[in-house]
């Protein structure tokens, strides 16, 4: 049959007809996907693979589905059976490499990756997709290499730079790297090439829900759910907003919660928000019950935050320990993104491990892009050792909170001292409270309570250079305290006792011995440890060991630490401030 022009023309329009359909559908199934409907992804990919086996991208969209679905073992055995029958399919051989990296199989996975890159490559250089496969399987995957998925991203868009879905994935590659800046840059590079991605106006979005800016946070996810009505991941994130406010917004938060729910597949775990309400109520055997009841229904497929917020649940009862499996749940399953500054604290706190809870605080300070945030998550650190008399660990958590200030203060390597002193660290109280007073050479504390670290490095009064630090600590003491003999003298009064002692016990310098105790008497002239001292000198003998002082532990008229624990010199001069 001979072909004419039209009867040509109509088999083409057929044929790019088919094409547009096939087109729709694969985009229709990833916006169902990226949209967290994550079930109606999976009929649109299944109905695509069943008509067309060989239909290789919508193969890799279904692996891609399983695993957003926590199914790793159906993705697996999905690509590896596809493997089986194209073993030179670029796209699937990222997909493998997408889930070794789950795996842990890192070097596996970038075998896999660069093969599929090699296998890709024609006269124009690397295909964009297999490119930009590769960048969303490193960003998605915790053992994924950021830095290599970057590299990868930023040639995809250099060679396609109107490809929305390559900067949907740069943005979150940024994000993973913790450079926010840079990740809305691309999320709203992403928009200028589909204005209607509403994954990337979502996702730029939280980023200022990271950086607790309220205003730009609910602005930006309501332009996404304008773009895309059914855009569940907004609805859900604006219902815990509303809920986690101050005050909370009960009746708002229960709206989007509502259109959540029409947004998305029906899911047994749409029930965490209710189980979530419950415990912003402070109900917490409702949430357990609820979330326990997901956990049930939903099986492997359950999602991190369902264990997060057993584990909150659990520690708002005051059940540590039950509260533990649920937050070593969350952490294996959870991806970084997902994870928040608190849950750090959390995991800390439950495992009962000083040492953990101190990672904790730092790890979740690094987290913070927010300064204030930040600041006071470092504090509640301080207050947590404090409260727990853990006298080292707050002082080291004192070196970071000041080491994370803008602006430096002057004063902090005081109470740092002063803590690893209590600690009976005292040679990094020492290192402290010569960088103290380094800076306030005036004051008085810096000087007695270096010379008192001294003493308790040598209590001999004999070793060097202890025992030089200990004489000038302790003679500035008694200059400086001249200037207020009230408000100076036990300070004084310990300073006089242990330098009689230093010059009759080892320099063997009795004149000196009872100069000092004359200074002493300046200050306090009925006080009976000194009078006693100096009798035992006028009279030739040898002054009874409570009389010197010969300790570190509490010569009598000396100030414990604690008494000054809520002071710090506020400048160059003797006055002292609240810290």
């Amino acid at each position: 049959m001979k072909l004419t022009k039209t009867t040509i023309a109509i088999l083409l329009a057929s044929l790019f007809g088919i094409r547009g359909i096939k087109a729709q559908s694969i985009q229709e199934g990833v916006n169902h996907l990226y949209a967290e409907r994550n079930k109606s992804a999976k009929e649109t990919f299944d109905k695509l693979v069943a008509t067309n086996p060989n239909n290789l991208e919508a193969v890799y969209w279904l692996g891609q589905t399983y695993i957003a679905m926590e199914d790793v073992k159906s993705a697996r055995d999905l690509y590896s059976k596809t493997l089986q029958a194209n073993g030179n399919a670029p796209i699937i051989l990222v997909g493998m490499g997408h889930v070794n990296l789950i795996d842990g199989k890192k070097d596996e996975a970038r075998q896999m990756f660069e093969t599929a890159i090699n296998l890709s490559t024609g006269k124009k250089g690397a295909d964009v997709s297999i490119l930009n496969a590769i960048g969303r399987a490193n960003v998605d995957a915790k053992e994924g290499d950021v830095a290599y998925a970057l590299d990868k991203l930023k040639l995809a868009a250099q060679k396609d730079p109107k490809n929305a879905d390559v900067f949907l994935n740069l943005g979150d590659a940024y994000r993973k790297a913790h450079e926010g800046g840079l990740a809305v840059t691309n999320y709203d590079l992403a928009t200028s090439a589909n204005p209607n991605m509403a994954r990337a106006i979502y996702r730029k979005g939280m980023i200022y829900y990271t950086q607790k800016n309220w205003e730009l946070f609910t602005d930006i996810l309501n332009k996404a759910i304008a773009a895309d009505p059914k855009f569940a991941p907004a609805y859900y994130d604006l219902y815990y907003y509303n809920l986690q406010r101050l005050p909370p917004d009960f009746s708002a938060a229960q709206n989007y919660a509502t259109k959540f729910t029409a947004s998305t597949d029906p899911d047994p775990q749409n029930d965490y928000l209710v189980a979530q309400t419950c415990f912003a109520k402070k109900d917490y055997d409702c949430a357990i019950n609820t979330a326990k009841a997901i956990v049930s229904k939903a099986g492997p497929q359950t999602k991190p935050r369902v264990y997060r917020l057993l584990a909150y649940s659990h520690v708002g009862k005051g059940d540590t320990a039950g509260a533990k499996q649920y937050i070593d749940e969350y952490f294996a399953k959870a991806k970084e993104e997902e994870i928040i500054p608190k849950d750090y604290v959390l995991r800390g706190q439950i495992g009962g491990n000083d040492d953990m809870v101190f990672e904790s605080y730092v790890k979740a300070a690094q987290m913070d892009s927010v300064y204030d945030s930040k600041t006071k998550t470092l504090q509640e650190g301080v207050d947590y050792f404090k409260n727990k008399n853990n006298k080292i660990k707050e002082a080291e958590m004192r070196m970071v909170q000041s080491a994370n200030k803008k602006t430096p203060n002057l004063s902090d390597p005081f109470f740092t001292g002063l803590a690893f002193y209590q600690g009976a660290d005292y040679r990094r109280a020492d290192s402290m409270f010569k960088l103290y007073i380094a800076s306030f050479p005036d004051s008085l504390y810096g000087h007695y309570y270096d010379a008192r670290a001294n003493l308790a490095l040598d209590t001999t009064l004999s070793v060097e250079p202890y025992l030089t630090n200990m004489i000038n600590g302790f003679k500035k003491t008694l200059d400086i305290a001249q200037t207020n003999k009230t408000k100076f003298k036990t300070q004084a009064v310990a300073s006089s006792q242990f330098l009689a002692a230093i010059y009759n016990n080892t320099k063997k310098n009795r004149d000196s011995a009872v100069y000092f105790l004359t200074k002493g008497l300046e200050f306090d002239p009925e006080n009976p440890a000194l009078k006693e001292f100096m009798n035992q000198l006028q009279k030739g003998g040898k002054p009874t060991k409570g009389a010197t002082g010969n300790t570190p532990g509490k010569p009598t008229g000396a100030t414990k630490p604690s008494a000054i624990k809520s002071s710090a010199v506020k400048n160059k001069s003797m006055a002292v401030a609240k810290t």
